[in-house]
Protein backbone atom coordinates (compact mmCIF):
# COMPACT_ATOMS: atom_id res chain seq x y z
CA UNK A 1 0.00 0.00 0.00
CA UNK A 2 1.26 3.63 -1.10
CA UNK A 3 1.03 6.17 1.09
CA UNK A 4 -0.95 9.50 0.06
CA UNK A 5 0.56 12.55 -1.03
CA UNK A 6 0.21 14.92 1.76
CA UNK A 7 -2.74 17.98 0.59
CA UNK A 8 -1.15 20.87 1.20
CA UNK A 9 1.61 22.07 -1.62
CA UNK A 10 4.84 21.86 -1.99
CA UNK A 11 7.01 25.29 -1.51
CA UNK A 12 8.83 26.53 -4.65
CA UNK A 13 12.41 25.45 -4.64
CA UNK A 14 15.08 28.42 -6.38
CA UNK A 15 17.68 26.86 -8.45
CA UNK A 16 20.78 27.71 -9.99
CA UNK A 17 22.99 25.32 -12.21
CA UNK A 18 26.94 25.51 -12.49
CA UNK A 19 28.59 24.19 -15.30
CA UNK A 20 30.99 21.18 -15.07
CA UNK A 21 34.11 22.89 -16.66
CA UNK A 22 34.94 26.34 -15.98
CA UNK A 23 33.66 28.87 -18.74
CA UNK A 24 36.15 30.56 -20.61
CA UNK A 25 35.89 34.53 -19.33
CA UNK A 26 34.24 35.48 -22.30
CA UNK A 27 31.19 33.51 -21.83
CA UNK A 28 28.77 35.33 -19.43
CA UNK A 29 26.04 32.72 -18.80
CA UNK A 30 23.96 31.91 -15.73
CA UNK A 31 20.83 29.20 -15.92
CA UNK A 32 18.79 29.39 -12.37
CA UNK A 33 14.80 29.20 -11.91
CA UNK A 34 12.37 27.74 -9.56
CA UNK A 35 10.59 24.14 -9.05
CA UNK A 36 7.46 23.09 -7.36
CA UNK A 37 5.09 20.30 -6.69
CA UNK A 38 1.73 22.00 -6.66
CA UNK A 39 -0.64 19.11 -5.58
CA UNK A 40 0.12 15.36 -6.28
CA UNK A 41 0.30 14.94 -9.96
CA UNK A 42 2.02 18.05 -11.49
CA UNK A 43 5.18 19.66 -11.17
CA UNK A 44 5.84 23.06 -12.40
CA UNK A 45 9.08 24.00 -13.44
CA UNK A 46 10.44 27.53 -14.96
CA UNK A 47 14.13 28.18 -16.21
CA UNK A 48 15.77 30.95 -16.74
CA UNK A 49 18.86 31.75 -18.65
CA UNK A 50 20.76 34.88 -18.99
CA UNK A 51 23.52 36.77 -20.28
CA UNK A 52 24.88 36.74 -23.90
CA UNK A 53 22.94 34.73 -25.94
CA UNK A 54 24.34 35.73 -29.02
CA UNK A 55 27.63 33.22 -27.99
CA UNK A 56 24.63 30.26 -27.35
CA UNK A 57 23.27 28.22 -30.05
CA UNK A 58 19.49 28.57 -29.17
CA UNK A 59 17.30 25.98 -31.55
CA UNK A 60 14.56 28.24 -33.49
CA UNK A 61 11.04 27.79 -32.74
CA UNK A 62 9.42 25.14 -34.64
CA UNK A 63 5.76 24.58 -35.47
CA UNK A 64 4.04 22.57 -33.97
CA UNK A 65 6.53 20.96 -31.69
CA UNK A 66 7.28 17.65 -31.29
CA UNK A 67 8.77 14.70 -29.89
CA UNK A 68 12.54 14.65 -30.90
CA UNK A 69 15.50 12.34 -29.99
CA UNK A 70 18.69 13.31 -29.12
CA UNK A 71 17.85 17.08 -28.40
CA UNK A 72 20.53 16.79 -25.65
CA UNK A 73 23.06 17.40 -28.43
CA UNK A 74 22.69 20.81 -28.53
CA UNK A 75 20.95 23.60 -26.11
CA UNK A 76 18.55 21.91 -23.87
CA UNK A 77 16.84 21.75 -20.69
CA UNK A 78 16.78 18.75 -18.74
CA UNK A 79 15.34 17.39 -15.81
CA UNK A 80 15.45 13.99 -14.55
CA UNK A 81 13.02 12.47 -12.11
CA UNK A 82 12.34 9.29 -9.64
CA UNK A 83 10.72 7.91 -6.72
CA UNK A 84 13.01 8.59 -3.69
CA UNK A 85 13.24 4.45 -2.83
CA UNK A 86 13.63 2.98 -6.36
CA UNK A 87 15.51 2.50 -9.40
CA UNK A 88 13.72 3.78 -12.28
CA UNK A 89 13.52 7.34 -13.32
CA UNK A 90 12.93 9.29 -15.64
CA UNK A 91 14.56 11.78 -18.14
CA UNK A 92 12.83 15.51 -19.70
CA UNK A 93 14.28 16.86 -22.64
CA UNK A 94 13.15 20.69 -23.49
CA UNK A 95 14.40 22.59 -26.26
CA UNK A 96 14.20 25.99 -26.28
CA UNK A 97 12.32 25.71 -29.68
CA UNK A 98 9.13 24.13 -28.20
CA UNK A 99 10.87 20.36 -29.21
CA UNK A 100 10.36 18.04 -26.23
CA UNK A 101 11.03 13.94 -25.06
CA UNK A 102 10.61 11.96 -22.03
CA UNK A 103 12.60 8.77 -21.78
CA UNK A 104 12.27 5.94 -18.62
CA UNK A 105 15.08 4.46 -17.39
CA UNK A 106 14.59 1.04 -15.27
CA UNK A 107 18.35 2.00 -14.06
CA UNK A 108 21.34 4.02 -14.53
CA UNK A 109 21.68 4.78 -17.85
CA UNK A 110 19.79 1.28 -18.50
CA UNK A 111 16.49 0.54 -20.77
CA UNK A 112 16.30 4.26 -22.32
CA UNK A 113 12.83 4.22 -23.29
CA UNK A 114 10.27 6.83 -24.65
CA UNK A 115 7.40 7.22 -21.95
CA UNK A 116 4.71 7.12 -24.47
CA UNK A 117 2.15 8.24 -21.42
CA UNK A 118 2.83 11.46 -22.94
CA UNK A 119 1.72 12.14 -26.21
CA UNK A 120 2.52 16.11 -25.99
CA UNK A 121 4.27 18.39 -23.50
CA UNK A 122 3.61 21.86 -24.04
CA UNK A 123 5.97 24.38 -23.06
CA UNK A 124 5.93 28.28 -22.71
CA UNK A 125 9.05 30.27 -23.89
CA UNK A 126 9.59 33.63 -23.69
CA UNK A 127 12.87 35.62 -24.81
CA UNK A 128 14.65 38.94 -25.37
CA UNK A 129 18.56 39.65 -25.96
CA UNK A 130 19.72 38.92 -22.84
CA UNK A 131 17.61 35.93 -21.50
CA UNK A 132 15.12 33.26 -22.52
CA UNK A 133 12.78 31.35 -19.90
CA UNK A 134 10.86 28.04 -20.74
CA UNK A 135 8.18 26.92 -18.37
CA UNK A 136 6.46 23.92 -18.00
CA UNK A 137 3.40 22.37 -16.23
CA UNK A 138 3.62 18.71 -16.47
CA UNK A 139 1.93 15.94 -15.36
CA UNK A 140 4.12 13.59 -13.14
CA UNK A 141 4.80 9.76 -14.61
CA UNK A 142 2.51 7.87 -13.55
CA UNK A 143 4.67 5.12 -12.32
CA UNK A 144 5.26 7.46 -9.56
CA UNK A 145 2.35 9.57 -8.71
CA UNK A 146 1.57 8.68 -5.28
CA UNK A 147 4.92 8.64 -4.36
CA UNK A 148 5.27 10.82 -1.00
CA UNK A 149 9.04 12.08 -2.41
CA UNK A 150 10.51 12.77 -5.58
CA UNK A 151 14.26 13.05 -6.03
CA UNK A 152 15.16 15.58 -9.16
CA UNK A 153 18.01 16.53 -10.72
CA UNK A 154 18.15 19.92 -12.97
CA UNK A 155 20.37 19.97 -15.15
CA UNK A 156 21.08 21.63 -18.71
CA UNK A 157 22.76 21.48 -21.99
CA UNK A 158 24.53 24.70 -23.48
CA UNK A 159 25.99 24.69 -27.09
CA UNK A 160 28.24 27.87 -27.72
CA UNK A 161 28.49 28.81 -31.11
CA UNK A 162 32.62 29.51 -30.91
CA UNK A 163 33.76 27.16 -28.25
CA UNK A 164 32.69 23.33 -25.99
CA UNK A 165 29.36 22.28 -25.11
CA UNK A 166 28.56 23.04 -21.87
CA UNK A 167 26.84 20.88 -19.23
CA UNK A 168 24.94 22.42 -16.20
CA UNK A 169 23.70 20.63 -12.82
CA UNK A 170 22.94 21.38 -9.24
CA UNK A 171 25.63 18.56 -8.68
CA UNK A 172 28.64 17.33 -10.73
CA UNK A 173 29.48 14.25 -8.40
CA UNK A 174 31.31 12.47 -10.99
CA UNK A 175 35.15 12.67 -12.87
CA UNK A 176 32.88 13.63 -16.09
CA UNK A 177 29.40 15.56 -16.75
CA UNK A 178 26.60 12.89 -15.95
CA UNK A 179 23.12 13.66 -15.11
CA UNK A 180 21.95 10.69 -14.65
CA UNK A 181 24.26 9.76 -11.10
CA UNK A 182 21.23 9.57 -8.55
CA UNK A 183 24.09 11.84 -6.44
CA UNK A 184 22.79 14.53 -8.68
CA UNK A 185 19.10 14.20 -7.72
CA UNK A 186 19.23 16.78 -4.77
CA UNK A 187 16.18 18.19 -4.76
CA UNK A 188 12.94 16.92 -2.92
CA UNK A 189 9.56 17.20 -3.96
Amino acid sequence: MTNPIPTQTNPVQHFQLTPFDPLPVEFNLSVGGHISRPNAETIQIHYQVTGDLNAVVIPQRTNPPVRRDELWTTTCLELFIGAKTSSPYWEFNLSPNGDWNIYKLSDYRTNLTPELHYQDLASTMHSAASHFELNLVCPIPVDIKTSPKLDVAICAVMQFKHGPISYWALNHGGAEADFHRRDGFVLNL
